[in-house]
């Protein structure tokens, strides 16, 4: 790792993109890990939203911005027009943006994080105006991937593909897996586990395929009254596509009352809800990583997931795989999951064993990893900038590391 001289480092965080899902996750964990492992370095985290900056500690050396909520066109501004100011007058040694807008003539390097897979995809089935903001934030990422000395993706798979979709040189590509606390979402084994229901975990875009759930539910259910209720949670980012939900739900008659849409639940409240889980089904067609795969999985609940490549990355043999394409496979997989002798506890034991890989702490070792690369780099092409870098070896991760400290307000 490393640490600052006596002028300590000075890091951008840029979450102003991140909203809930999977952006919101994966601050929340990481940034209050990168204080306490870079202790001598200053990280300036820039957000939008309120609960998610609520969400992180206070730390000596993180500095959190609270910026007011805009639009698109408003957010890009900020990107390419206020941050590199931002940036010069903060004397920033490096920005870092957690998603696919980075500033293109900021005075340090820049790093650039692609998560979103719409934004690389053919998928057209969006009503025209979410077609065309995809456009715009495919060209902006293309341009945003050229500026960037490196550019971060969550998977091996979303790397290469989404790599190669831009055609983005091997070299300026690096990866990192999100990581889970397993002990806190293990669950109490002072009392008997209920498994009340089958469960769906991810913001609602209709690619994330829950009309096939629906559909594959109505199947199983049909011919094996005992199955548990279906439930699925997220928030509503599709509303066409929550109200074909709706209407796949009551299509399936009287069983709708066994299909719960549930809408956003508080993050801090999602871990009741694996507990009393008989069963994890991801039903997605496309993602770059998928958190609530892991989630499950250190929740010791056995999981059901679209067969992608990115989720055999992820999962190996921890999960059964069905072609979520085809609600009569998703069904299989379930059942077989649900029901066949010794699939359950198959299934749960080799999930204890796979969330061993995936940790908060792993995943910010390894970003701490890439600014480093990209530092050193910036120091061998500038003299004033080598002075200001060292090796540093980071001490362990604790509670003691992150005394409090007080917030910024700071408002641009």
């Amino acid at each position: 790792m490393y640490a600052a001289t006596d002028a300590a480092k000075r890091i951008i965080v840029d979450g102003t993109m991140a909203r809930g899902g999977g952006g919101y996750t994966y601050l929340t964990n990481v940034v209050p890990r990168l204080a306490q492992l870079a202790p001598e370095t200053r990280f300036r985290v820039m957000l939008r939203s309120q609960r998610l900056a609520q969400s992180l500690p206070d730390a000596p050396n993180l500095e959190v911005d609270l910026l007011p909520e805009c639009g698109l066109r408003e957010r890009f501004r900020f990107s390419y027009l206020e941050a590199p100011k931002l940036a010069a007058d903060w004397r920033a040694d490096l920005y870092y943006s957690a998603g696919e807008a980075a500033p293109l003539t900021a005075p340090c390097p820049v790093i650039a994080s692609f998560q979103n897979p719409n934004v690389f995809t053919g998928i057209r089935q969006w009503p025209w105006r979410q077609q065309l903001r995809l456009s715009l934030l495919q060209a902006i990422a293309r341009v945003s991937a050229r500026r960037a000395a490196r550019v971060l993706f969550v998977s091996k798979d979303s790397a290469q593909w989404m790599g190669d979709a831009i055609g983005l040189p091997e070299s300026k590509r690096a990866w990192l897996h999100h990581g889970v606390d397993a002990a806190d979402w293990r669950p109490a084994t002072d009392r008997p586990r209920r498994r009340d229901y089958i469960l769906s975990v991810s913001s609602i875009y209709r690619y994330k395929n829950y009309v096939s759930l629906i559909e594959a539910y109505a199947q199983l259910a049909s011919r094996r009254p005992e199955v548990p209720d279906l439930v699925i949670i997220g928030d509503d980012q599709d509303p066409p596509y929550s109200a074909k939900m709706e209407a796949a739900r009551r299509a399936t008659g009287a069983l709708a009352e066994r299909i719960h849409i549930m809408g956003e639940v508080p993050y801090s409240e999602i871990k009741r809800y694996y507990a009393e889980a008989a069963l994890f089904v991801f039903p997605t067609l496309l993602e770059t990583f998928g958190i609530p795969i892991i989630e499950a999985m250190a929740a010791e609940v056995p999981v059901v997931a679209s067969d992608l490549s990115v989720f055999r990355e992820i999962a190996r043999d921890a999960a059964f795989f069905c072609d979520a394409r085809r609600p009569t496979s998703m069904a299989g997989a379930m059942e077989e999951a649900l029901f066949a002798d010794g699939a359950r506890e198959a299934l749960v034991k080799r999930g204890r064993e796979r969330v061993r890989e995936f940790t908060w702490d792993r995943s910010a070792k390894r970003l701490l990893n890439v600014f480093e690369d990209v530092l050193l780099e910036g120091a061998a092409a500038s003299p004033e900038a080598r002075m200001r870098l060292r090796p540093n070896v980071v001490g362990p991760v604790g509670p003691s590391a992150a005394p409090a400290m007080q917030r910024s307000a700071t408002r641009f």
